[in-house]
């Protein structure tokens, strides 16, 4: 009895920092920071970094109701990172990576800048994607999950509010 109401307990509850925490407690190097847990397009995603890298990692709720870590494979794994900490020179640090076998594209990374208001991803195939921007621990993250072929962004671009192109990682 005691045991199925653990289930249903565990399977109620949202994960959390203290999730995301222990989950990695193992990792090196170990996590530092969770700057989010939050659901974002019916997936729940965390973002955390170590001393050197900052991270993107999906949520999975095991059959007992705790929460891991796992790839698109299943493997324990983040699905996109970026480097820590980033120049203050820069603008955006960023990455893009995916799962060939399942042909899903991640497109993730930090705004530096604070004028930058809209990140765009351009790619050979899906011209100027607007990226989301996710808020959390008061720095700004862009993540972007497509369906199909790995593609490789022709240019990542940062505009002001008023529109003003003031990124364009070609001219990195």
């Amino acid at each position: 009895m005691f045991g199925s109401v653990m289930l249903i307990y565990n399977h109620k509850q949202s994960p959390t920092e203290d999730d995301v925490f222990n989950i990695t407690e193992n990792w090196d190097p170990a996590t530092e920071d969770v700057y989010l847990v939050r659901k974002v397009n019916g997936e729940w995603l965390t973002i955390f970094r170590n001393q050197h890298t900052v991270m993107l990692a999906e949520l999975k709720r095991k059959w007992t109701g705790n929460w891991e870590i796992r790839d698109e494979m299943g493997n324990e794994s983040s699905i996109s990172s970026t480097y820590y900490p980033p120049n203050k020179e820069q603008e955006i640090t960023w990455s893009a990576g995916g799962v060939g076998q399942k042909e899903i594209v991640y497109y993730f990374g930090q705004i530096i800048n604070p004028e930058i208001h809209k990140v765009t991803v351009e790619t050979e195939e899906k011209f100027n994607q607007s990226v989301p921007i996710i808020k959390a621990e008061g720095k700004r993250f862009f993540f972007k999950k497509l369906k199909g072929a790995i593609i490789t962004p022709v240019n990542i671009n940062g505009y002001s509010k008023s529109g003003e192109q003031i990124y364009s990682s070609l001219s990195d």
